[in-house]
């Protein structure tokens, strides 16, 4: 049996890269080159990267020194770094930043948008942008509270064939009974539309909401367009986030579900805790997930 002790007896290095060790990160880096999936493992399709809300009180240059100094190259672009109304000079000058730091703005979001101006407002954001991935909260008020709107929806499910940029719906745990709570949740509105409308699947708040990760994985790889890794302390509304090797998800199980379905997209380390320090467990978490990968393989 793998304990998650002997996780890091057997893939020592993921820590330690993430960590921050110039030489370590230096020989990751070039494991990598064979397969672009920043984590060592070329039988991986998916790749590691971290949301931008992680990073929400911080400036840009100070999340991509974070970023390189966890060795990782994926960031889904939060408008707190690169408002909706940016200009092309802009956005250039912003990816031109990322790149020379390494990394790239793979996907734009979480943008709530409650209002059909708002919809047209996120795609032509992200296709000025040039993402293919739109993380999304489509609204309405109700009661003086946002409530899921299937009529949203039915206006992305347009847009994304207009576009054909992914929608991907973020789930919001047992905080938000009435706005996407559960993938289960976004599934029963979306089931029928394209399949470029899916989810950006939350699998703390998944589990908060008292459902278990591993199984809406394999239930719905297919409309699972990006993913927000993190930990909780317990399966119910009462549990917060967690560095990684700390929680009560099993990434033991995710990880192989992941494989399992071939999924092809972004895994982002979405870290809600010390926000206002949190490159220590952001490292630990990062290492923590390369240490599950390593000790899981073949």
């Amino acid at each position: 049996m793998t304990t998650r002790r002997s996780f890091f007896k057997q893939a020592g290095l993921g820590l330690a890269a993430a960590a921050g060790t110039p030489a370590l990160l230096t020989n990751r880096a070039h494991a990598q080159t064979s397969a672009d999936t920043t984590t060592g493992n070329p039988q991986d399709t998916f790749r590691l990267g971290i949301a931008g809300y992680t990073f929400h009180k911080f400036k840009l240059d100070q999340t991509l020194e974070m970023m390189k100094r966890v060795d990782v190259h994926y960031l889904c672009i939060k408008d707190f770094h690169l408002p909706l109304k940016s200009t092309d000079e802009e956005i250039a000058a912003f990816h031109e930043t990322c790149k020379r730091s390494g990394v790239t703005g793979y996907g734009v979001g979480p943008i709530y948008m409650g209002s059909e101006a708002a919809v047209n407002e996120a795609f032509a954001y992200a296709k000025r942008v040039g993402v293919k991935t739109l993380v999304g909260v489509p609204f309405k008020m109700v009661e003086k509270k946002r409530v899921a709107s299937p009529e949203l929806l039915a206006l992305i499910n347009e847009k994304v064939k207009e576009y054909d940029i992914k929608y991907a719906i973020h789930n919001h745990g047992p905080d938000m009974p009435e706005l996407f709570p559960t993938a289960e949740s976004g599934m029963e509105i979306i089931k029928d539309m394209d399949v470029r409308v899916g989810l950006c699947f939350d699998i703390g708040h998944q589990l908060r909401d008292g459902k278990d990760p591993v199984q809406a994985m394999l239930k719905y790889a297919d409309r699972i367009h990006d993913i927000h890794i993190k930990n909780v302390t317990e399966a119910t509304k009462k549990g917060r986030g967690i560095e990684l090797p700390r929680g009560k998800i099993d990434l033991v199980a995710f990880v192989r579900a992941l494989r399992k379905v071939k999924y092809s997209g972004v895994c982002s380390l979405e870290y809600e805790k010390d926000m206002s320090d949190p490159l220590l467990g952001i490292a630990e978490s990062i290492g923590y997930f390369r240490g599950v990968m390593d000790a899981t393989r073949g």
